[in-house]
């Protein structure tokens, strides 16, 4: 009886110590998910080992005990606790698979991850519900499969170089350079600038702002935050820049009059102060998030970052361009060839206006997020390829811009947990493809006062206009970016001011360069004496070629907006040939041009036509630069 006792006792004892680890098992697993659910991670690992201790082969404290290792970024503590959970129920929630191969691409380890992802695919089930993820498990798939080969390829350029001046100890990122490489935006957090000390919620992180920095002496100054209305207390960051510097398109978080959280403002420089800055409303800002814009050179394209419905995962890149009625239309996704079922971001679009740069985590790489390029050709975007190490590292990188000339900047975590901004030189075979930067001051010829005037930039052999730009109204400065491969007319014009015409010949297999043209422009008024640059004949004839059209159009219609002016057209040769030959070619083809006018609906009563043959040179005739400028076709102002 006695002996019954003690093994009725001990049952009862059995049963009470299990039901108090169950209890206690319970206990800890529920107030691990409470800190999991709430993002304190550091004590959900305490909490989920503590539910271990009880019941070791629990794959669900297993799960949570490696997500919450994942979220707290400790990812050899998670792979090890997805290990773990594999050993005790590799038919756990395929989920878990996923989330592992993930940690195993972040620590390198990429044929384990490979073989994660491949077990996800066969056990996540394939049912329409599902399509989503499975083509996000087959992109990190081949992730996985093909970084390998990335990582062992040989470096593209030499180390990149910390920009120290333009960095602080918080976070200093998205640079944009112009294309001269003399001026330099970017965004920071750093303490000082419109403080936000009231979002206590972010360490050393003040609010976004933007800052400048200039090129002196071959270094840059010390950063300048930009004043109101740009910076406000609200953040401000992401600014990108047409060619010429004088627009600016960039985010501000919270404004008053915000579409989605973060939206895309628009603004322009008038003299040496920026407008108030401009939402550019809903049809390009979602209820979503919009960030991270770059502007095409010619101010007629603007890419940008957005977590709107309809993308293929995460952010996507968009494009909206300026329609017709000179309104942003509605932005178009770049497509799957650019976008991943990840994140997309940080987009710059070259001064060539065909190279994207850009970076993500959705294509084969280093690590972390890499940068990528693109060039649009034919019609598309062709597949974008990887930059390489070290520009590319196992962190994060990002916020690719670059100068005409190849020198880049992008910004960086690979050295510690905050973003850095560097400086590298592209190989030639990355770099965006050549162009030429045209630059100089816009100003009265007669008294040199810096003018505020529109400089057009058409194609000359078709016609096209391609972009509108204007210099400085303070300044005069102006600076137009043009590919290669066109041949392009440059004009600058004001009402007042006879407009002013050059011609810049720019085969594909130029290279990069710049040119300086100051220009000045003669006031309308009797007497006023211009050189029509862009007007050309056949060789020793009086047939104007279609080049010409271009300029003669611009006379046209600066004699139909000036009705009481009445001008002599001037032809003009070099010294070959004989004197004779010279005055009556030059008189035929100051005619070819009255011909032309008359035909654009200039009354005949206004134009007089007048050679001048080889009498009045310009320039010495002994060289063939100087035979050149004095083949011309002049304009004087007769009456007005």
């Amino acid at each position: 009886m006695r002996v019954l006792s003690i093994i009725i006792l001990s049952l009862i004892l059995a049963l009470v110590a299990q039901e108090s680890q169950a209890q206690t098992y319970a206990d800890a697993f529920k107030d691990g998910g409470k800190y999991y659910k709430h993002a304190r991670y550091e004590e959900a690992i305490k909490k989920f080992n503590e539910a271990l201790k009880y019941q070791n082969r629990s794959d669900k404290a297993w799960f949570y005990l490696a997500m919450s290792f994942k979220r707290n970024k400790q990812p050899e503590q998670a792979s090890i606790a997805f290990e773990k959970l594999r050993g005790v129920n590799p038919n756990y929630n395929p989920a878990f698979y996923f989330e592992g191969g993930e940690v195993f691409i972040e620590l390198n380890r990429l044929s384990k991850a490979e073989r994660y992802f491949e077990t996800f695919l066969k056990k996540f089930p394939d049912v329409p519900k599902n399509t989503m993820k499975r083509h996000e498990a087959k992109n990190r798939l081949e992730y996985a499969q093909k970084s390998r080969e990335i990582r062992q390829q040989d470096n593209t350029t030499s180390d990149p170089i910390l920009v120290s001046k333009l960095n602080s100890s918080a976070n200093d990122y998205a640079p944009q350079v112009n294309p001269i490489g003399t001026r330099l935006y970017f965004t920071s957090v750093r303490q000082g600038g419109f403080d936000n000390v009231q979002d206590s919620s972010r360490a050393n992180h003040y609010g976004e702002d933007i800052y400048v920095s200039n090129l002196q002496n071959n270094a840059w100054s010390e950063p300048r935050m930009l004043p109101e209305p740009i910076n406000s207390i609200n953040d401000d960051f992401g600014s990108a820049f047409t060619g010429d510097g004088q627009t600016m398109v960039y985010v501000r978080c919270g404004g008053k009059e915000s579409v989605g959280n973060c939206d895309l403002y628009i603004t322009t420089l008038d003299g040496t102060k920026w407008s108030e800055p401009v939402n550019m409303g809903n049809v390009v800002n979602s209820k979503d998030w919009e960030s991270q814009p770059t502007i095409s050179s010619d101010g007629t394209r603007i890419i940008f970052t957005s977590s709107r419905d309809g993308g293929y995962g995460g952010a996507d890149l968009y494009m909206t361009e300026i329609n017709h009625l000179g309104d942003w239309g509605i932005p178009q996704n770049l497509g799957g060839i650019i976008n991943t079922p990840l994140s997309d971001n940080s987009p710059f679009l070259a001064a060539d206006g065909k190279t994207l740069y850009y970076a993500t985590s959705g294509h084969p790489g280093q690590g972390g997020v890499d940068i990528f390029y693109s060039v649009f050709e034919n019609g598309k975007w062709a597949k974008p390829i990887n930059l390489g190490a070290p520009i590319n590292s196992s962190g994060e990188d990002k916020n690719f811009s670059i100068s005409g000339s190849g020198k880049a900047y992008f910004s960086s975590s690979r050295n510690s947990d905050s973003y850095n901004i560097y400086e590298t030189e592209l190989p030639d075979y990355l770099k965006p493809k050549p162009t030429a930067v045209i630059e100089g001051v816009v100003s009265n010829a007669n008294t040199d006062e810096p003018l505020g005037a529109l400089v057009l930039i058409e194609d000359i052999d078709t016609g096209e206009l391609i972009a509108i730009n204007k210099s400085n109204s303070e300044s005069g400065e102006y600076l137009v970016v043009l590919p290669a491969g066109r041949n392009y007319s440059v004009s600058a014009s004001k009402d007042g001011y006879f407009f002013y015409s050059q011609s810049f010949d720019l085969p594909k297999d130029t290279t990069y360069q710049e040119i300086t043209k100051d220009i000045g422009l003669e006031p309308i008024e009797k007497g006023t004496k211009v050189v029509l640059n862009n007007i050309f004949f056949e060789s020793g004839r009086a047939e104007l070629k279609p080049i010409s059209y271009v300029e003669l159009n611009k006379a046209a219609e600066l004699l139909q907006n000036n009705g009481s002016m009445v001008i002599e057209v001037g032809g003009h040769t070099d010294n070959l040939g004989s004197e004779d030959a010279n005055l009556r070619l030059s008189q035929a083809r100051a005619n070819a041009v009255v011909e032309y006018l008359k035909l654009a609906g200039i009354e005949e009563a206004r134009l007089q036509a007048k050679g001048y043959g080889e009498s009045t040179p310009i320039a010495d005739n002994s060289t063939n630069d100087g035979r050149k400028a004095n083949r011309r076709t002049e304009f004087v102002i007769v009456e007005f």
